[in-house]
């Protein structure tokens, strides 16, 4: 009975509040200050709200470890005109002289090659279907049998407009490229894409750089001519 008469005594205070609210709001007795923290209030709450459930699917891709999704991230490049490439992993592959074209410091041209650091940073492999340098599409050299890189001066197996993926240098020797004959990085592999230049490309110009996957991700990615980053 005592139960029952607090549950009374609690409803019929609530309802007493309700109505004097829905006076206030009638007879608009709200102050300025009242209205200030009421919105606030409700800004406040709205945030939390899209926080709660944006990372609430957050969770939800991450617990179903949806593997549709694909990204690669640019950890940087390097487009100095010099004779080396510092690759991704930090390392200058042999540094004799041309072993990337670049007789002298003349500008970035025909010929030299820059490099570019990529990761694969999805849950899954990751297949290069097209690689574009600004106007001009380059295809993928496979440097079997030996999957090393290889030197400037040599006419087989990368040549202009082309590109291969250095998967780590190595001091005083060619670098690693991968193994197998396909564009492909694996789950957190990272990797240098090192170009062939099809074009003369004048210093301090801004040069657009894309990746198409072979299920259609579009990854674009702006490198500066004549300097280095990453």
């Amino acid at each position: 009975m005592l139960f029952i008469l607090n549950k009374s005594l609690r409803n019929f205070t609530l309802t007493n509040r309700i109505k004097k609210i829905k006076r206030m709001i009638r007879n608009r007795e709200f102050s300025p200050g009242f209205v200030i923290v009421m919105l606030v209030v409700v800004a406040t709450l709205g945030g939390g709200i899209n926080f709660a459930l944006t990372q609430g699917y957050l969770n939800s891709v991450q617990a179903s470890s949806l593997s549709g999704i694909e990204t690669i991230l640019f950890l940087g490049y390097d487009a100095t005109d010099g004779d080396t490439i510092v690759y991704h992993d930090s390392l200058i592959s042999n540094p004799q002289a041309y072993w990337h074209g670049n007789k002298s410091t003349d500008g970035i041209n025909h010929g030299e090659r820059i490099g570019v650091y990529v990761q694969n940073n999805s849950a899954k492999k990751v297949t290069f279907s097209e690689i574009r340098l600004g106007d001009t599409d380059y295809s993928f050299q496979d440097m079997g049998p030996n999957n090393k890189m290889t030197p400037y001066s040599m006419d087989f197996p990368l040549n202009n407009k082309e590109y291969t993926i250095v998967i780590n240098g190595n001091h005083n020797s060619p670098a690693d490229t991968i193994v197998g004959g396909i564009p492909e990085l694996k789950p957190g592999q990272k990797a240098t894409i090192v170009l062939e230049l099809e074009q003369t490309i004048n210093k301090d110009r801004d040069m657009h750089f894309r990746i198409i996957t072979e299920e259609g991700g579009i990854f674009v990615y702006t490198i500066i001519s004549g300097q280095r980053s990453g």
